[in-house]
Parts: structure tokens; sequence; C-alpha cells
């Protein structure tokens, strides 16, 4: 934990996650999630209406509905790395108990069914998403005029999106994990390891936790990552977290925007203004997702750096064994036991 804390790539992606935040609980607990809306403006040249550059209302501008865009994502922020969070975890324990579990207690099962979740590899998990929650999400709530005339209620569909992302990669992540535990599996200490009669609650914590500890954190890492990296394309496809609602913006059109001011939701909303003159108005959404993105790999990558360094000392300081033979290995077995 010292050297983690010491790591400065980790640091700084933990620093401005943490900071993202926290800042972004904190303004719901003393605004109560407030957003400033911006007024006309008179100038010499005339009455001047948002949507407003960063550079006329700082920091981020205003949208097509004149709310305050620095406010809208402060707000998102929480909504965000919530998601995210949460479906990364329940990822990370569906797929650690039912990868570490199958491989030590039925791996005939495990070598039957890797075949078939491998074709999960090639099946976009996007795709998935997307036509498990289109109508739930998308066409329900346009069909039947908004988030008041949707079929399910918000609480509901926040449920059925978060089981619907954590299953849709739970075949990859479980694939993965009870990979690394076949590999300790194999190793040559295991042989002693049963000869001696060690059990399987044994050998789970005893020998395969102190080795897969270090994935487990590395896998969690990568979790957050895909989960974000999903939620920006499902919002750029029209599935905003939680459903969306009607609205009419300043240019008096009816659009469908995001209940939660998610930040995928707010991308998929205001893609379309990329490439006009409000192109602020997706740049900003893009820049913080990206930087977040960036974040939970500089993380990653300094844990990495971590383990490598652990792993060197580790072998610096260990003597150095010539392997053993088969009948120096039983020998050696035989008189542990006497």
């Amino acid at each position: 934990m010292i050297r983690v804390l010491r790591n400065k790539s980790f640091m700084a992606g933990f620093l401005f996650i943490f900071l993202t935040l926290m800042g972004s609980l904190m303004y719901g607990w003393y605004f109560d999630n407030h957003v400033p809306v911006a007024d006309l403006r008179f100038t010499g040249d005339g009455v001047k209406s948002p949507p407003y550059s960063p550079w006329e209302y700082p920091p981020f501008g205003t949208n097509n509905l004149a709310e305050s865009l620095f406010h809208i994502l402060l707000i998102g922020a929480k909504y965000t790395l919530g998601v995210a969070f949460l479906v990364a975890t329940l990822r990370f324990v569906v797929s650690s108990v039912w990868g570490t579990l199958s491989e030590l207690y039925v791996p005939k099962l495990n070598q039957w069914s890797r075949p078939f979740l491998e074709a999960f590899y090639y099946y976009p998990v996007t795709l998935i998403a997307y036509l498990m929650l289109y109508w739930v999400l998308f066409a329900d709530g346009q069909f039947n005029g908004g988030d008041s005339e949707f079929t399910y209620g918000f609480g509901a569909r926040v449920i059925i999106e978060v089981m619907v992302l954590t299953l849709a990669a739970v075949p990859i992540t479980s694939l993965t994990i009870s990979k690394e535990v076949n590999q300790i599996l194999r190793k040559e200490f295991m042989e002693s390891v049963h000869i001696l009669g060690g059990n399987r609650r044994h050998i789970l914590l005893k020998h395969i936790l102190p080795f897969l500890k270090p994935q487990l954190v590395i896998i969690f890492l990568r979790e957050m990552i895909q989960v974000l990296i999903l939620l920006a394309h499902l919002g750029i496809l029209g599935i905003f977290f939680g459903g969306g609602a009607m609205k009419e913006d300043l240019f008096k059109n009816v659009v469908f925007v995001s209940l939660s001011n998610e930040w995928s939701g707010i991308i998929g909303n205001n893609f379309r203004f990329l490439f006009t003159t409000y192109w602020w108005i997706a740049i900003c959404p893009i820049f913080l997702l990206t930087l977040t993105v960036l974040a939970f790999k500089l993380m990653l990558e300094g844990y990495q750096d971590l383990q490598g360094v652990s792993a060197k000392r580790g072998q610096v300081e260990g003597p150095e064994e010539e392997p053993l033979g088969e009948e120096e290995r039983f020998e050696r077995v035989r008189r542990s036991i006497r």
C-alpha cells in the first residue's frame, strides 16, 4: 500500500477520480444539484441569446437548453462514476466467484464450456447491450412521449440496465479468471499440496488467492475502463442511463434528453453539435470522459509497474533453485511428511 501511494501514475489517476467524485457529491449536498440557466444578453450589436461559448460563459459555456455545461457535468459525475463502479464491482464479484470455483470444483465443465464462452470475444458487447436495452430505455419512452409515460419506473429501468451491463461481460471476465486459476493449479508446488492432503478450501485460501489478488485488482480497473467506454457507446446510440425525457430546446426542436445528467447520455444527446458552430456542447463531456478513462488507465499502469517491481525483487532476493526432477521432488515430499 505504501508503494502504491508513492507511485506517481497511480496517485495522479486516483486523485483526479477522487476529487471529481467528491466535488460532485458536495455540490449535490450543499446546492441541491442546482443548474444555473443563462439569460439573454444585451450587447452593442443587439440581443444575444444562448447557447454561449466557453469564452462568453466560462468555463464550459451553455448547452442548447441555456443550462451551464459545467454544472451539468459536475452533477453527472457522481452518476457516471457511481454506475461504472457498481457495474464493474458486480462484474468483478460474479466473474471472480464463478471463474475461481468452477475451475477448482468443476474443471471438466470449464473445459466443455470454454469454446462457447470464447465466442464472446468476437461478439461486440455494445451490440448485445443495445439490443437488450433498446425498447426499455429508448423506444418505449419516445413512443409514449417521455419519462412519465415509460412502461417501467426509473428504479426498474436502472436495475434492468445494471443487470444487462453486468451479465453482458461476465462470460469473458469469468473465462479470464478461470485461466488465471488454471495456471496457478499447474504450478509445481501444487503437486506437493495435493500429496500432503490439502483440500480445495485450503488450496483456495492459502495458495490460489495470494497469487490471484494482484491480477484481480488489474481486472477490476480494466472493468472500470470497459464500463465507461460501453456507456459512451450506448449514449451515442441513444441509450441513456435510466432513460430520458422529451424537452424542447432553444431551437424549437423536441429532443430526448438524459434524466440523470450522466456523461454518456450528455454525449449522446449533444453529439449532433460536434461539427457545428456549437461544438463545445459535445466536446466538453467527451473531454471529461476521456480524462476519466485516462485516469483509470494511469492507475492501471501504475499498479502493473508496482507488480513488475515486486516480481523482480522476489527474483533477486529469493535464492535461485534448479528445477527438481521427479525423484527429487517426491523425495522432498516424503521427508516433509516424516
